[in-house]
């Protein structure tokens, strides 16, 4: 029996393998115990509850709503600021296009330009241009405007030739203000070089009249009817006059001659013109021209020129002119000729050199198409084209003291034809023939030019 319970109860009795398995066993399970604690407070700090969680995916869902709501009151802005801009817009575009409407209905642009050959004895031979830009419009019933710009071909210098405003009152009364073109002899005030039928100026337009002559100032114009067939004209200027600038030259090698015997090339009264400038004196200078015209066929004017040159003296420039034009009109084959003739003159008081120019010109044009140039290039392609043989003879005299024999003289005679396929478009060819003291002297020479208005 307690062989038996000792057989029974040895299992319990651990071997020694057993009791270190058993010990083993105790030491893992309370190092599991030590370290699991913490490892499961941890992962329990970082997972968020249920709660947590349903709390932020609903902060997410308004911070969503709100930024949506937030996007579509931006995009309502924008179509409303979109739409007001695009009206604002619309509204320029219909100011501009009404304005550019205006300008073109009530502002003319437009030109003119030449190109001059000339070959004279013993000179180089030479090409010459001009180019001007014309512009003129009517902002007003009874008030409109005019301009013409030298661009300066080719001196590279740009010049006002003409920039004024007029205030039309009555047909007999009008005032114009700034740069005007002096209204004295005829030729200065259409001297556009596509409207005449030679290529060069007649020598009393150079050297007497300062041909192209403008200046500062105000001034009235207006018409006058005196029956059904006859009408008077004038425009009168009160401007800054010319000035003390003129040249003197000299034949010879006279002491204070400005040119050391050589004859000058501006000799006369060009440089007297006041560029625009301010007067050189508090006088100012009265010029005017008045026409009669009969039955647009005769024309007849008389010019006049009073005013102080000197800066320290009351010493007067006078200068009187006589013009004239003819036209035939109905009656067959003198309707074809025109007739043109001016004479100037210019006294200054006080001065010796000089003392007084004078010159005039004559000129007659006889303007023909034979008939058998219209089946050519010149005639096919146009309507009206037109030749016309010009012939001109000019005289201008000027009297000096620095001359030896106390004048300077210059003649001219001048032969030409030109070609017109429309009237605002000319081919010239001329020869002069010279004789003088002045711009050509004695030296005979050919020209040729196109011009061209538009």
């Amino acid at each position: 029996m307690s062989r038996r319970n000792s057989l029974i109860h040895q299992p319990l009795d651990a071997s020694p393998l057993r009791k270190q398995t058993s010990r083993a066993i105790v030491i893992l399970a309370l190092l599991f115990w030590g370290a699991c604690p913490t490892f499961l407070f941890a992962q329990l700090q970082n997972q968020p509850s249920q709660s947590s969680n349903q709390s932020s995916e609903g902060q997410k869902e308004d911070s969503v709503e709100q930024l949506k709501r937030k996007v579509e009151q931006i995009h309502t802005q924008y179509l409303k600021e979109l739409a007001e801009l695009q009206g604002r817009l619309g509204s320029v575009e219909k100011r501009q296009s009404t304005l550019a409407d205006e300008i073109g209905q009530n502002v003319k642009l437009g030109g003119y330009g030449l190109v001059a050959f000339e070959d004279f004895r013993d000179r180089k031979t030479t090409y010459d241009g001009k180019m001007e830009l014309l512009i003129s419009g009517q902002f007003h019933d009874r008030i409109r405007f005019y301009s013409e710009i030298d661009l300066g071909v080719p001196n590279g210098t740009a010049d006002v030739e003409q920039g004024y405003v007029d205030l039309l009152l009555t047909q007999s009364f009008n005032f114009r203000a700034g740069v005007l073109l002096t209204p004295f002899g005829k030729f200065n005030l259409d001297h556009f070089d596509p409207r005449q039928d030679l290529t060069d100026r007649p020598v009393v337009a150079r050297r007497i009249t300062p041909t192209t002559w403008s200046d500062l100032g105000v001034g009235a114009f207006g018409l006058v009817p005196l029956s059904d067939s006859l009408k008077a004209t004038y425009e009168i200027q009160v401007i800054n006059g010319l000035t003390d600038k003129f040249t003197a030259a000299s034949q010879g090698g006279a002491l204070g001659s400005s040119t050391g015997g050589v004859v000058a090339q501006d000799i006369g009264l060009r440089d007297a013109r006041t560029g625009l400038r301010t007067d050189n004196n508090g006088n100012k200078a009265v010029v005017g021209r008045g026409t009669l015209k009969f039955l647009d066929q005769y024309e007849v004017g008389f010019s006049g020129y009073r005013g102080a040159y000197k800066e320290t003296s009351n010493d007067q420039i006078v200068g009187t002119s006589l013009d004239a034009e003819f036209r035939p009109r109905g009656v067959p084959f003198w309707e074809d000729f025109v007739f043109k003739a001016e004479y100037a003159r210019f006294d200054i008081e006080n001065s010796s050199a000089p003392s007084s120019l004078w010159g005039y010109y004559a000129q007659l044009n006889y303007r023909f198409w034979p008939a058998f140039l219209n089946s050519t290039v010149m005639g096919r392609h146009f309507s009206n084209p037109a030749l016309t043989l010009v012939g001109r003879y000019g005289y201008a005299r000027i009297n000096t003291a620095a001359a030896s024999d106390g004048k300077l003289t210059e003649n001219t005679t001048v032969i030409g034809l030109n070609y017109r396929p429309i009237q605002d478009y000319v081919i010239k060819v001329e020869y002069q023939f010279n004789s003088g003291q002045l711009e050509r002297k004695s030296m005979d020479g050919f020209l040729a030019s196109v011009s061209w208005l538009f």
